[in-house]
Order: C-alpha cells, then structure tokens, then sequence
C-alpha cells in the first residue's frame, strides 16, 4: 500500500509520497550522479535487460535496497515521480518484465520534464511490459502501477494495467492509493484504448485488495486534506503533516496515510501486511528542486532531512534505515514519550524547512544531524548507544 499526492500552486508544485511495504524491507535514500556519454548497450534493471542511454540526468530516489528501480524520487532538471501499487485484472502471474519502479527511475534518469517522463513511460511499458516478484518477503507477491509524474509546471496521472495505460493532466491537486482512478476522462491511451474508448477503472480495477487495504478511504483522507491547504503559503510541514495521519490519534490500520502493519503475531497480520518505511516530500520551481526523506520508517516517528544533489552529510547514509529501525523495536511509547517525540521532531523541522525554503542547504542539514542524534541518543538503552551514534 502507498500513497502519493500532488498539488500545483501559483508558484510551487509539491510532490509528497509515503512509500508502504514491508516493514522488514530497508529503503535506501541514494544520489545518483549524472552520466555523460556512457557506452554500455544494455542496462540490467531488477528482472530484466533494457537498452541504454548514453546521458542521464542526476537523482534522488527512494529504492527498495534489494531492487534497481525506485518508490520515488527527483531529478536535477525538477521531474518528481511517486508510484502506487495496482492490483488490476491484467497483473502479470507469471514471468518478468519491468517493474513499475524500473520504469520510475528510467524515467527520472531519462527525461527532464513531465510531459517527456510520460511518453518515456509508456513506450517503455509498451516495448517490455511490466511484471515479476515486486515484495521482499512475499515473493509471489506481483503487481501493476499508477503513477504521479510533476515537474514546476504540469503533473500527470498515469495508471496501468499490463500493457494497457491511461494519463489524465491533474489541474490543481491529486492523489493515489492503489486503486484506479481514471474512468472515461482521460487524454491519451494505449493504441487499443483509443481506438476502443472505455471507462479505464471499471475495466481493469479489481475490488478486493483495494477494499481491504481501504485504497478509496485513504484516497478520501488525502484529497480532503489537500482540499484544505493554502496554496499561496504551503510548505514542507504542511506536507508533513499530512503523511503522519492517522484516522485516530493512534496508528489504527489500513485506512491510515501513516500504516503501521500488524504485529508479525498478530491474526491481523494478513491484513495489515504493510507499514510506511520511508517519505519523500518535493517541491519544484524556484532555483531547482528541493527533496527532504525521512530516510526510515513510520513517519510519525521519524524526522524529514534534507538531501541534495552534492549530497554531503544526509539522509543517504547507508545504514541509517537499520538504526532507526533498532531505536524504534527498543521503544515502548506511552503517551507522554510520543508526545516528547513529536514536538521534538516538531522543533527541529521547523528550523530544517526554514533553512530549506530559503535555500540554506547546509544549515538545515546540520540542524537535522543534530537533532536527529539527540532524539535517538536520549531515549535508548545504554546497550545500543554505540550502534546508534551519529
């Protein structure tokens, strides 16, 4: 389970994703540097070979740390991208093909703006499909995508199902939740789908594994939220905000935009298989894209950090996702230790997204270092202080 939004305003347009997997499964915040004149023919991306590009645009992604492709991510010219699983009728059962995050990251390292990404993307689908083991532990587990595509100017909606797609242009605000959204209003299509105009949705969407993963409440929740922000003054906490909702004020299932999975004994835990590990927040325009990442999981318990092209002292350290992983499985929050927790987190990234809107890079980064080695440092055992240590 995911969820991506995206919100166009008179001068910004944001992209904010929370990235839902297993909770086992370590989410790698990466630079990826720009390449002039490569002479590799071939790229091998998570299942399968495709042709290679000798330029590509430098990024910022998300990736599953056993997959090429990523959940998320920027590039430098200022194209975001997020994906949704797709649970459609057309999901590949067998065999590979590209993944929906190949096909996320060939895009960000290809294309330099939103309406190239889309094109780049379903030719992709078109040529080599998509499909083959997408989970970390449940190998078996397969799936379609939809897609957020944004740069300063526009933002696309793509959703799949198998070779089959359909984009529709976002005028003011969208988001996605594994569910498909567009029925007849789209502007463009696969060849068949053109030829053959269709509600896309109700002829591609399954019921159950969005009904269960409460997709449409989820969707609800976000655009509601969204609905409610001042897009002459929006920022990066407003953002944050949002992807720490829970339905209660508790983490309480499926229907949250910050997911906790059941525990591993729980009955529940068939339902509740997903848990946040990692949040991207962008925002385009201005003097080039500005990214921050948890970098770790439950974004209610974890802090936004800045991360730039040059990258420096980040969010990109490599083992930063297992630390907070030991710090959160050695706490026991009650009440008063969640609400310490919070406005500490509050505190800093106040200051971190201060210096971020203004362009202070460094000073952000270093406001993050900080607090983030205070927050872990002063709520765990003595007996993983040193694990921990920043």
């Amino acid at each position: 389970m995911c969820d991506t939004l995206a919100l166009r305003g008179p001068e910004f347009t944001w992209l904010a994703k929370n990235s839902d997997r297993d909770p086992l499964e370590a989410q790698r915040v990466e630079v990826i540097p720009a390449v002039h004149g490569d002479k590799a023919r071939r790229v091998r991306c998570t299942w399968i070979d495709v042709a290679q590009v000798p330029h590509r645009y430098g990024c910022i992604v998300g990736r599953p740390a056993w997959m090429w492709g990523a959940e998320m991510g920027v590039n430098e010219c200022g194209l975001a991208i997020g994906n949704e699983a797709i649970f459609s009728r057309k999901v590949c059962r067998s065999g590979v093909a590209l993944l929906g995050m190949d096909l996320l990251r060939l895009a960000l390292e290809r294309a330099d703006t939103a309406d190239n990404a889309l094109q780049l993307m379903v030719d992709l689908l078109e040529q080599y499909g998509q499909g083959g083991p997408a989970g970390y532990t449940q190998k078996d587990f397969r799936y379609d995508n939809s897609f957020l595509i944004a740069d300063k100017a526009s933002v696309w909606k793509l959703e799949t199902a198998g070779r089959h797609w359909a984009a529709k242009k976002v005028e003011n605000a969208d988001s996605i939740s594994n569910a498909l959204t567009i029925g007849r209003d789209f502007q463009y299509g696969d060849a068949q789908l053109s030829a053959h105009p269709l509600n896309f949705r109700r002829h591609f969407d399954t019921w159950l594994v969005p009904f269960v993963g409460a997709s449409h409440r989820r969707r609800d929740t976000s655009l509601k939220a969204l609905g409610k922000l001042d897009i002459n003054s929006v920022g990066f906490a407003d953002f944050a905000r949002l992807l720490r909702t829970h339905r209660r004020d508790r983490p309480s299932g499926n229907s949250d935009l910050c997911m906790h999975a059941a525990p591993a004994h729980s009955p529940l835990k068939f339902l509740r298989p997903s848990h946040t590990v990692n949040s991207m927040i962008v925002r385009l325009g201005g003097d080039g894209p500005q990214v921050a990442f948890t970098g770790t999981s439950s974004t209610c318990a974890s802090l936004f950090k800045p991360v730039g092209f040059s990258a420096g002292w980040s969010v990109c350290q490599r083992d930063l996702w297992e630390r907070h992983k030991v710090w959160l499985d050695h706490q026991d929050f009650t009440n008063e230790d969640r609400a310490w927790l919070e406005k500490k987190i509050a505190d800093a990234e106040r200051e971190i997204f201060t210096n971020m809107e203004s362009g202070q890079l460094e000073a952000s980064e270093k406001v993050a270092r900080h607090a983030l080695a205070a927050i872990f440092n002063s709520t765990i055992e003595d007996g993983v202080q040193a694990e921990l240590s920043f």
